[in-house]
């Protein structure tokens, strides 16, 4: 028993030991307004999600990711677009035609993508209320959003919902399934 408290008690060390702030940024949204990341902060967990015009993917997550947004009133969601300058009005209108409620910011040089080692999108991290980041996931598989759910719950307290299981892909030390 000792000894399982011992390496429960490193397990715990390292993990926080590991975790990672999101480095704050200050970038452009559609108006050309600097948003920082300080000023997202405190509301509750916030999914970053880096994307570009071109991406498919990125387009096939959106509508999972607004759903989120329209159950949780306390998440916030940001896309960072990846587009060059040029390619930028044609971001902006596919987001304007869909009425998402996104906050979308533009990161046109990659300056927070390279600071998160962020090469291809779509590049997903959920933080907490703190900007803690929690998770992090490369690409977009329909599905993953029932895993981006479990884990905006558990950053909210809230419980399963009655009959829902554990979707994490991997072993999950939340819920320690798998």
């Amino acid at each position: 028993m000792k000894k399982l408290t011992i390496l429960t008690l490193l397990l715990l060390l390292v993990a926080i030991l590991m975790a990672e702030k999101m480095p704050d940024f200050r970038l452009p949204d559609e108006s050309g307004k600097n948003v920082s990341l300080s000023e997202l902060l405190g509301k509750g967990p916030i999914i970053i999600d880096f994307w570009a015009d071109y991406c498919q993917p990125c387009k096939q997550a959106m509508p999972a990711l607004q759903e989120l947004v329209n159950k949780y009133d306390s998440l916030t969601v940001v896309l960072i677009s990846l587009d060059a300058p040029k390619a930028q009005p044609k971001a902006k209108a596919y987001l304007k035609s869909k009425n998402y409620s996104f906050i979308t910011l533009f990161d046109p040089d990659k300056t927070l993508a390279k600071k998160l080692n962020v090469e291809n999108p779509p590049h997903t991290f959920i933080l907490d209320k703190t900007g803690e980041i929690v998770y992090s996931h490369l690409g977009y598989e329909p599905g993953i959003e029932k895993e981006y759910e479990h884990k905006v719950r558990k950053l909210l307290g809230l419980a399963n919902e009655e009959g829902e299981e554990c979707t994490c892909t991997e072993k999950c030390p939340d819920c320690q399934e798998k």
